[in-house]
């Protein structure tokens, strides 16, 4: 099937990419993000008070004021009187204002004279937070810190939302506002607000007020108008109970205010009335499809059509289906030709596109970090489950890619898309965190991933590379490095695959894990990009868990200078001019770190394109330390790139030092500790052996031949020794000198100096004696004057570089 996408006037066209590309798919882009409000206008902070109201303004939704503690309706002479004292109270507020203000810029009123005025007001709840709200407006914040902290220290949350929800000021989240702008009182703002939110979000959701507020809904236009913005609050927990009360045939009346109810609160309820659609009957079937319709987002169009292609959906719910995925594809700028499992797709791509890059996902609750997945059951009705925030987007993209392959088991892109989503989802779940969303019953997602080969892993690798999202990509190779043969590894039609590009990849551990992949496939023929594996394993083998970092200046005396604050820091860093100057100590070493500069504003520049343009400089950060003027410049040109740190040419080094200590932890992927260091050079000089002695026509192993020989003096356990060993399978005479300068050095201990005369003379019997004068005299020297195991190895490397028997005969007749 010719995958299509929607272009940007709407229309489906179709494409060339990848099966899984994003915008591959029809109805990828499956709703379309709402333009934010126009925020509204602060008032000035001396805003006159507001009348007070007969009854508790209800302005939150999720609130709900219980009948018992509405105040009683008042008499018309309260309300004159009402009246006339708001008038003096405003005449006074307009004239003492000023007065105020300056009492409190002199001060007169602060201090002990603030506490004794607060502590002859009324300390109940009510006054308290009647207080707060006054002092905020008139410019008073000690006092109003005062009532504040009082009020929260005096109430639990649940009670302070009631004693807000009484209170006379109904437009306090202004008053909140105007606190959060004054830096005496902001904290103190901040809390109560939280506070607030959190008693106004725990209400909103209990079962009892949800059910209250339903029936709230047909008692007249106020009490719709209250009741709709508490269950708007309750969002998307309010759907299990809206959809129960509209399979009530009892109650009949309260359908069609339920489902204004439903349109009205909107997309919150798009997810879990699209889980409920396809098991309903037929009569709420059609209320629910009028109702997605109407709510208007294109999530519902892979269920409508699952419904309208289903054989047991009733001919009239048809039709009314019909209509709502014809409204909602025109809103999409598409239409109703995609097959349910090509919407099923794309609406789990772009779950995981949303959580690839920090989209608003619906369901999210970011109150405790959670997302809410849906179950439907004619028994249960709509059931939540609890999933935790960070893989909430990738779970939705599973079952998303799930139906597609119930639909179609053919679909392989949304095997492909369950695969990864899985995987990531297993990769991003926190420690300790449940998923409750997965089933006891399925097994570790690398159970699925090798089992369903080569090209699905494939898909996978490719589209880890394309989100930098080494973890991803590690999971790929490790499947591929499994079950993957050298054909499927390194041909697709004709295309690099996306393990090839991996040797490029800017996260070591990606590059090490695709060269070791392709090395163990035991290739015999060249392919694309062969000339790499060999190198990367190089860099392999000088990995440590030692920081390395890259100076740079315009003059050798400020990189040098820069050099000492970076080895201060505990970085290994090489000085220079420019990255031609240090560009043989970045080959020899086992990576780079971190880039300082201190140079003008188009050469730091140029500098960051550069690095851009070798995969091994692309995600390291970049430092640049200039005047204000060059950094107002730069950060004018490099404002979008992440990379690029800033900091001002500091007179003292602490400055900088904090500036590189903080821009050092950006670099791709978390450092690489020293066991972990240690652990990929031993695995890249086994598989560095493996070639070297095999029959091999592909890699040329005299690639890896610098790397091994500085390996020889890597202080690490068995490094040595290894590395020995590849040299002694290397036909080059520099080879077997490294192994003899490293065995005849007296200053190692025993135990390596034995298994490096064994290298040695397997380096002699392959390839005979390449050894200097010198280096023969000390073996000489070393067969006449040690004992034990070092005295049997040195002489048989004495024999197999077949020097003279005469050595033996002097030894035999001293």
């Amino acid at each position: 099937m010719t995958p299509t996408h929607i272009n940007c006037n709407g229309a489906i066209v179709q494409t060339t990419h990848s099966p899984l590309d994003a915008t591959a798919v029809a109805g990828t882009v499956l709703y379309r993000k709402n333009r934010p409000k126009e925020p509204r206008k602060p008032r000035p902070l001396h805003d006159p008070l507001p009348k007070p109201v007969s009854q508790p303004a209800q302005r939150f939704a999720g609130q709900i004021v219980s009948p018992q503690r509405e105040p009683q309706m008042q008499s018309n002479t309260q309300i004159k009187t009402h009246s006339v004292m708001t008038a003096l109270t405003r005449r006074l507020a307009r004239g003492l204002t000023p007065i105020l203000l300056a009492i409190a810029i002199t001060g007169t009123l602060t201090g002990p004279a603030a506490h004794a005025e607060t502590e002859n007001r009324p300390q109940d709840p009510a006054s308290l937070w009647a207080d707060f709200n006054h002092y905020v407006r008139i410019a008073r914040p000690d006092l109003a810190h005062a009532a504040a902290t009082a009020l929260m220290q005096a109430v639990d949350d649940q009670t302070l939302l009631d004693t807000v929800e009484a209170g006379q000021y109904q437009d306090y989240d202004q008053t909140l506002l105007r606190a959060s702008r004054v830096e005496s009182i902001k904290d103190t703002a901040k809390e109560l607000e939280e506070r607030i939110q959190a008693a106004r979000v725990a209400r909103s959701r209990e079962v009892a007020r949800i059910l209250d507020d339903i029936q709230r809904l047909a008692q007249g236009q106020r009490a719709n108008a209250n009741a709709l913005e508490r269950l708007k609050a309750a969002g998307q927990f309010a759907a299990p109970h809206l959809l129960a009360t509209l399979l009530d045939e009892d109650q009949e009346p309260l359908h069609p205010w339920v489902m204004s109810a439903m349109v009205q609160i909107g997309r919150p309820l798009l997810y879990p009335l699209c889980v409920a659609l396809p098991d309903l009957e037929a009569v709420p079937m059609g209320q629910i499809a009028q109702t997605l319709a109407e709510i208007g987002y294109p999530e519902a169009l892979p269920v409508l059509k699952e419904v309208i292609d289903s054989p047991d959906t009733d001919n009239a719910a048809r039709k009314i289906a019909q209509a709502a995925l014809n409204r909602l594809a025109a809103l999409a700028g598409t239409t109703d030709e995609h097959a349910a499992a090509t919407l099923y797709l794309a609406l789990g791509l772009q779950s995981y596109d949303a959580a690839t890059f920090g989209d608003e996902i619906v369901g999210y609750d970011p109150t405790n970090d959670t997302g809410v997945i849906w179950e439907y059951s004619i028994d249960a009705g709509l059931v939540p489950i609890p999933v935790p925030g960070p893989v909430f987007g990738d779970v939705l993209a599973m079952r998303s890619a799930r139906r597609a392959l119930q639909l179609d088991p053919d679909r392989d892109a949304a095997l492909s898309l369950w695969l990864m989503a899985n995987l990531r989802r297993e990769n991003r779940l926190p420690a300790g965190a449940i998923d409750l969303s997965y089933a006891k019953t399925q097994l570790e997602p690398r159970f699925y991933t090798s089992m369903a080969g080569p090209l699905r892993q494939h898909d996978v690798l490719d589209r880890a590379l394309r989100d930098a999202d080494a973890e991803l990509a590690l999971d790929a190779i490790a499947a591929l490095d499994a079950t993957a043969g050298t054909h499927a590894l390194i041909n697709q039609d004709g295309t690099i695959q996306p393990l090839l590009r991996a040797l490029y990849y800017r996260s070591r551990r990606v590059r090490f894990a695709a060269a070791f992949a392709l090395v163990k496939s035991r290739p015999h023929s060249d392919f694309p990009s062969s000339h790499r594996v060999i190198p990367v394993l190089a860099e392999a083998v000088r990995q440590t868990h030692v920081k390395q970092a890259i100076a740079l200046a315009d003059d050798q005396q400020t990189a040098n200078s820069l050099v000492a604050t970076l080895t201060d820091l505990g970085f290994q860093a090489v000085g220079g001019q420019s990255l031609a100057d240090v560009s043989d100590q970045m080959a020899s070493g086992p990576g780079v770190d971190l880039i300082v500069v201190e140079k003008s504003v188009e050469e730091v520049e140029n500098l960051y394109h550069q690095s851009n343009a070798d995969y091994k400089l692309a995600s390291v950060p970049v430092v640049a330390i200039c005047t204000p003027a060059s950094q107002i410049e730069l950060h004018r040109r490099m404002q979008d790139n992440p990379r690029m740190a800033l900091t001002i040419l500091p007179t003292e080094s602490d400055a900088l030092r904090a500036t590189i200590a903080q821009a050092s932890t950006a670099y791709a992927g978390t450092p690489i500790s020293q066991p972990e260091a240690a652990a990929l050079t031993s695995q890249a000089l086994a598989l560095l052996r493996d070639v070297a002695s095999g029959p091999n026509y592909v890699f040329d192993i005299q690639d890896a031949q610098p790397a091994l020989i500085q390996a020889l003096d890597d202080r690490r356990p068995n490094i040595p020794q290894q590395s020995a060993q590849v040299l002694a399978v290397i036909p080059h005479p520099a080879a077997q000198q490294a192994i003899a300068h490293a065995a005849l050095d007296p200053t190692r201990p025993n135990a390596a100096r034995v298994s490096l005369l064994d290298s040695l003379a397997e380096s002699a019997t392959h390839y005979g004696n390449h050894l200097t004068d010198p280096q023969l005299a000390a073996l000489l020297k070393l067969v006449q004057t040690s004992r034990a195991q070092v005295a049997v190895s040195a002489a048989t490397a004495h024999g197999a570089l077949t020097l003279p028997t005469a050595n033996v005969v002097q030894l035999i007749s001293e």
